[in-house]
């Protein structure tokens, strides 16, 4: 009897490890810099076809600018005639600082510079239009708050004019702001997407009363929220192939005070062998309707450093486990 139960013993872990080596793989490669890719579409893009659109690439950038270790993160804005493409400029220093490239038809980019330094680390740059000023959200985890920047002369001098969050350390900020509705969902480094709730921009932003809206290896930002004829969609990272594998997007349903998450499109993007600067993997995505018939959209990719892989037991076990606890949130 105890030799069946052993076997029986046996038999669960070696499935619970394979099961887990599936979907969060114990053998992982290691991905390279990061580059930006960006195309258009008459219709909403239920599908990017990334291996036929533009990619601005780190060499590209590090013939405008020598320093130039990777561009990632990019968000853009498009007023009158002009794209406004802001990304995490990663150079040969231990910040980021957040770049900027403009284009007149959103296919040919030039180099506009450095808009924003600070003695802490910058990215994810996520700039909109508010009441007719520019405003800025980037991750500034490394100074323990979440801050909003103003253009007072768009698109360079951003200063900082608000603090949003205070007394926590938060990556990938996403803002929505709406007549009816203003949220902003970032995350710890526990892995857990925390979502807040304001009655305006400036209002005081304070936790919703169902705090926690995603844990685990899809709980991470992974670019600004915008709508569909359903409703609001949020790309989300998937990292259970490791940092940066790929992206989803999830659906957003607020009513009578709560609300609901769900998956809404598994791997969105991902990983693309065959396309050099993205065959580790994607993290970001920005899509906006610009009118009535042309959406536009911006995204970032990395490369393998090599084919070999390293051994991560500890990850996938913790990851595992939190996308447990959940899925048990979801139900």
């Amino acid at each position: 009897m105890k030799k069946y139960c052993l076997f029986g013993f046996l038999f669960f872990v070696i499935a619970l490890v394979a099961v887990i080596n599936y979907r969060t793989p114990f053998w992982q490669q290691d991905g390279g810099g990061w580059s930006i890719g960006y195309g258009e579409s008459a219709v909403y893009p239920d599908k990017i076809n990334a291996d036929k659109n533009s990619i601005y690439s780190i060499e590209k950038l590090k013939a405008e600018n020598d320093s130039t270790v990777f561009l990632a993160d990019p968000f853009f804005v498009k007023e009158k005639d002009t794209f406004y493409l802001f990304f995490e400029h990663k150079k040969i220093k231990p910040n980021a600082d957040i770049g900027l490239l403009t284009s007149t038809d959103g296919k040919n980019y030039q180099y506009r510079g450095t808009v924003l330094t600070q003695k802490f680390h910058l990215s994810y740059p996520q700039i909109f239009k508010y009441q007719d000023a520019f405003y800025m959200v980037p991750e500034s985890k490394e100074a323990n708050m979440v801050l909003l920047y103003k253009a007072h002369h768009f698109p360079f001098d951003w200063r900082i004019c608000d603090t949003l969050i205070a007394n926590v350390a938060l990556v990938d900020p996403s803002i929505y702001l709406s007549d009816t509705l203003n949220i902003l969902v970032a995350t710890d480094y526990n892995k857990n997407m925390y979502l807040y709730q304001a009655d305006s921009l400036f209002g005081k932003w304070k936790l919703h009363k169902k705090p926690i809206a995603l844990i685990g290896t899809e709980a991470r930002a992974g670019g600004r929220f915008f709508t569909d004829k359903k409703g609001l969609l949020l790309p989300v990272q998937n990292c259970s192939k490791g940092y940066g594998y790929g992206v989803s997007l999830y659906r957003f349903s607020f009513h009578g005070g709560t609300y609901k998450v769900k998956t809404e499109h598994p791997f969105y993007l991902k990983a693309n062998e065959n396309i050099a600067a993205f065959n580790a993997g994607m993290h970001q995505l920005d899509v906006q309707r610009l009118d009535s018939n042309q959406y536009y959209y911006v995204y970032d990719g990395n490369r393998l450093k090599s084919n070999s892989k390293h051994l991560n037991i500890r990850g996938p076990l913790k990851w595992s486990y939190l996308d447990l606890k959940n899925w048990i949130l979801q139900k």
